[in-house]
């Protein structure tokens, strides 16, 4: 029998070792066992294999023209900070693409001068009731001669754009004569919901169309946000929330509220007395009006609070509607309102910060959102809903996700129609337009092409437009058709899961929007000259 020459050696703690290491790697005779180590020859080459094969695999998405070797089509946020920081560029606006838009709520980048520049307008909403009455040849409207009126549309504010709203412009008419009446007086504001996926869920497209709008009408406020999103990218510009831990959420996807009452913006949260919710927005993002939109269930009250100062209870009590809204009215500034629910338990679907005169723009996104799962929506509390928020358009804004569904022509069309008459609430007076999905890029033999379920959809929500009478626009044209989101990704503007965009694409894509619903005002206006005539 063999015996152990090291002598004084812990045989004990040396067979412990041997238990849990591989026969290369045990101590050899006579080694001390506190001494053994991973041999560092092997372990070394094995990093510098690994440090080749990631470095090969990322030059692709360093250097111009390798474009079609990017092997990975959703990359996770650490390949996004990687390829970033490897351009030099900054890492802020890295996206998890998988999960959906990025997440930030700071202020936009955009200062005035660019504002007013992309808006075609210089100091347009200070001067909306008082420019001079002279007679504007080009569009058959009154005018200022300094071209400072909201309702003047220059060609070179449009210039650029060949994309526009498509079909019977008489479906945009309560949001043309809407905008006619903000601007010459006769009304304090106009409102926009626009519903859609991730790619508004960070109210990046949005928040540029907001400022564009404010820009022109007059700045009515930030508008509507949920207490809470479904996912963690939910997020607004200008607007920090920060629920409580006991809520209960429900939401329109999942469909997991019995009586289908899922708010405004698709997501509600219910919870019992001393549940709270705090809104807080920057210095960009003024407000002197809140709203709170709830479904009360029994009696209670809401206890708010502005800046850490109590404001006056909101107490409710249901009668023939549970849907309700409660409203503070303060001076005009930044603040932070936490809203708590004193007594009682209900459901919270969101708050509404405005100011006292101007656009408001609506951004009402969700991560992974389908728009026919508002068939999951209770009629009813759509239609009381709307009645409480009133919009003067609904902006829907779905198929990205659906485009991953086996759906039919058929059943996609007539579920959708059903959705649009949902979020109009049952009312005439509302503009409708579907925005079609935007370009999502496939590969095909080393090329990114159009995927050709996007196709589809589009021409599925044409059908939908026109037998819901609404107004279509194709954003997937405005990116420029075909194959366009392998382009942008080349540009900087979309990012290389070949979905979703960059902060520069969000830009675009919410100028775009701007420029459209524009146009649609003007070529209206020219037929109805008589909703610009100043009283």
């Amino acid at each position: 029998m063999a015996t152990d020459p090291a002598a004084g050696t812990d045989r004990s703690a040396r067979d412990r070792v041997a238990r849990v290491a591989s026969d290369a790697f045990a101590p050899a005779p006579g080694e001390t066992v506190a001494d053994a180590v991973f041999p560092k020859g092997p372990l070394l080459r094995l990093l510098q294999a690994i440090a080749v094969l990631v470095a090969a695999s990322l030059v692709p998405y360093v250097l111009p023209g390798l474009e079609n070797y990017r092997y990975w089509e959703r990359q996770p946020l650490v390949l996004h900070l990687l390829v970033s920081t490897l351009r030099g560029e900054a890492t802020a606006d890295a996206e998890p693409a998988a999960a959906g838009a990025p997440k930030s709520n700071d202020d936009d980048q955009l200062d005035d001068a660019e504002l007013e520049r992309m808006a075609g307008v210089h100091g347009a909403a200070g001067l909306a009731g008082g420019a001079s009455e002279t007679d504007d040849a080009a569009t058959g409207l009154p005018g200022a001669p300094t071209g400072d009126d909201p309702l003047v549309v220059d060609d070179e504010t449009l210039k650029g754009q060949s994309v526009w709203l498509e079909g019977d412009l008489e479906h945009g008419a309560p949001l043309f004569r809407a905008f006619a009446a903000l601007a010459r007086g006769r009304r304090s504001h106009v409102r926009i919901g626009h519903w859609g996926d991730s790619h508004i869920a960070n109210d990046g497209i949005t928040h540029v169309t907001r400022l564009l709008l404010h820009k022109r009408f007059g700045d009515g406020g930030h508008g509507f946000v949920l207490p809470q999103g479904r996912t963690e990218w939910y997020s607004h510009k200008g607007v920090t929330l920060t629920p409580s831990e006991g809520w209960a959420l429900v939401n329109f996807l999942n469909g997991n509220a019995k009586d289908g009452a899922y708010g405004y913006g698709g997501v509600g949260l219910d919870g019992g007395p001393g549940e709270a919710v705090t809104w807080t927005t920057t210095g960009k993002t003024p407000w002197s009006h809140a709203q709170l939109y709830f479904r009360a269930k029994g009696r209670g009250a809401w206890q708010a609070r502005v800046d850490g100062k109590a404001v006056p209870k909101a107490e409710f009590s249901p009668s023939a509607s549970a849907d309700l809204a409660a409203a503070w009215t303060v001076t005009e500034a930044p603040h932070a309102i936490q809203v708590k629910l004193a007594a009682g338990r209900a459901r919270l679907f969101g708050i509404a910060l405005e100011r006292e005169r101007g656009v408001v723009y609506d951004s009402l996104g969700e991560v992974g959102a389908r728009g026919v799962r508002w068939k999951n929506a209770d009629a009813a509390h759509l239609q009381a809903t709307m009645a409480l928020r009133k919009p003067d358009a609904v902006i829907i804004n779905y198929g990205g996700n659906e485009r991953l569904d086996k759906l039919a022509e058929a059943t996609y069309v007539q579920r959708m129609n059903d959705v649009v008459a949902l979020l109009k609430g049952g009312r005439d007076d509302v503009a409708c337009l579907v925005f079609g999905p935007s370009d999502h890029g496939v590969r095909e033999k080393g090329e990114v092409v159009s995927d050709p379920a996007i196709v589809k959809l589009i021409r599925w929500q044409r059908r939908v437009a026109k037998e819901s009478n609404c107004l279509f626009f194709d954003t997937r044209a405005l990116m420029g058709g075909d194959g366009s989101m392998g382009r942008w990704v080349k540009q900087g503007l979309g990012w290389s899961d070949y979905s979703h965009f960059t902060a520069k694409g969000e830009r675009v894509m919410g100028q775009g929007t701007y420029r459209a619903l524009l146009r649609g005002m003007r070529d209206w206006l020219r037929l109805h000259p008589e909703a610009a005539r100043r009283r």
